[in-house]
């Protein structure tokens, strides 16, 4: 995202998973110094609402949408929201995820911890994904995935969180395959590299 031109991104629309905190509130709030409208998506309401707070604060304008990001009607409703409220979807950042619980070697990990690693840190991109690309085809824009070095290295004890992050860099990969043979202005960006995620 542009740091040296103000206002680049006014009457732009972005959408943010993971908000409440950390990376997701920090991309939140530059987009909206951009001068994009926000859309702030996660399942901790006070935190997301504290997101709002802070950029209308500084003068931005976001709505704040409760989104469990690994069930597709709650990415579908947060998305139609989204579109009801400003028009348009120009930027998504998908960018909610968890960590494990403790490092467990791979031979000892137990399946509900493995489908609940999967779920919120792959399936949940693959789903905004899927309703965010027809939104952005419509007249251009940029979707951004978080992955990790883990998805890249691995990390000791932490078999579900590297598979996981390592699925978003792949399914990164084949949307921006999909989608390369469109050269108009309306082809959605969708970056190769992972964005680091500690």
């Amino acid at each position: 995202m542009p740091t040296n031109a103000k206002g680049n991104y006014t009457g732009k629309v972005a959408f943010v998973t993971g908000t409440a905190s950390g990376i997701g509130r920090a991309a939140a709030l530059a987009f909206a110094r951009e001068g994009a409208s926000v859309v702030a998506a996660d399942v901790s309401e006070q935190g997301n609402q504290e997101t709002v707070r802070l950029i209308e604060d500084q003068g931005g304008q976001a709505i704040t949408v409760r989104c469990e990001v690994t069930r597709d009607e709650d990415v579908k409703a947060s998305l139609a929201k989204t579109v009801e409220a400003f028009g348009r979807l120009d930027f998504a950042f998908n960018n909610a995820g968890i960590e494990p619980r403790k490092p467990t070697p791979t031979a000892e990990y137990e399946e509900e911890e493995w489908d609940r690693l999967i779920d919120t840190n792959l399936r949940s991109v693959f789903l905004c994904m899927k309703h965010e690309i027809p939104l952005i085809l419509k007249q251009g824009g940029a979707i951004v995935n978080t992955s990790s070095g883990a998805g890249i290295t691995g990390v000791k004890g932490s078999p579900a969180y590297s598979a996981a992050k390592h699925g978003v860099i792949g399914l990164t990969r084949s949307a921006a395959l999909d989608y390369a043979a469109r050269t108009s202005a309306s082809t959605p960006s969708v970056p190769a590299s992972p964005t680091p995620r500690c």
